[in-house]
């Protein structure tokens, strides 16, 4: 199953590597949208800060005075279409894309070429009303064209829930830079305890044992 998401996200990388142009033009004419300002990104899929151990981003209330550092984030009907960074437009440019079952967060970034190239992918791929899955791809291209340098990070997460449709684990598989580099079996168990929500988290590895950590305690009451 690994390798049907991974050509799946192979042929989503290579439709969209060189489509800046035409992402841009699909978000010039956008009406009655709002704007989000912020450090960093903002999350895609819920808990995604949380699973990789990243901090959230802090939302400003007005236009902040500087744009070092700024991400403007536009939305329609609640929900990010685009994003970039307010000192260069094109660098970390995000388009969020929805195709059939599928959202795609497609960030490009400057090559050294001084071209904007797709860079990273995520896929939420959708069961009904809920995530069945969350694929990651990202693609480092050697512009000297040798491909043994090219780099390639892959991750899986597949979702299951519980009897109330809550995540009830989310288990990652994939590898980070080249395919030998196999990520050890990681899974996410969730915990519900009164108003928190308790993230878990082990991995598979050869001759180990498993041990259960905590990794990320989260305020039910601040999960919009």
């Amino acid at each position: 199953m690994i390798e049907k998401d991974y050509d799946l996200l192979l042929k989503i990388f290579e439709k969209y590597y060189d489509s800046y142009e035409e992402m841009l033009d699909r978000v010039k004419d956008v009406e009655n949208d709002s704007v989000i300002w912020s450090d960093s990104y903002l999350e895609f899929f819920p808990y995604q800060y949380a699973l990789n151990q990243l901090k959230k981003p802090k939302i400003y209330k007005t236009e902040p005075e500087s744009n070092e550092g700024i991400i403007v984030n536009r939305l329609k009907d609640g929900e990010l279409y685009y994003s970039y960074d307010n000192e260069n437009k094109g660098w970390g440019s995000v388009f969020v894309i929805k195709e059939e079952g599928m959202k795609l967060y497609l960030r490009f970034l400057n090559n050294d070429n001084d071209e904007i190239v797709l860079e990273q992918v995520y896929c939420v791929v959708f069961k009904e009303t809920v995530i069945e899955k969350v694929l990651f791809y990202l693609k480092d291209v050697d512009l000297d064209g040798d491909e043994e340098l090219n780099e390639e990070t892959f991750l899986v997460d597949t979702y299951s829930y519980n009897s109330n449709e809550s995540i009830d684990t989310i288990i990652r598989n994939g590898f980070y830079h080249e395919s030998k580099n196999i990520v050890p079996t990681t899974t996410f168990r969730f915990e519900y305890v009164n108003e928190d929500i308790f993230i878990y988290t082990k991995q598979l590895k050869l001759n180990q044992m498993d041990v259960e950590k905590l990794r990320w305690k989260i305020k039910k009451s601040k999960i919009k």
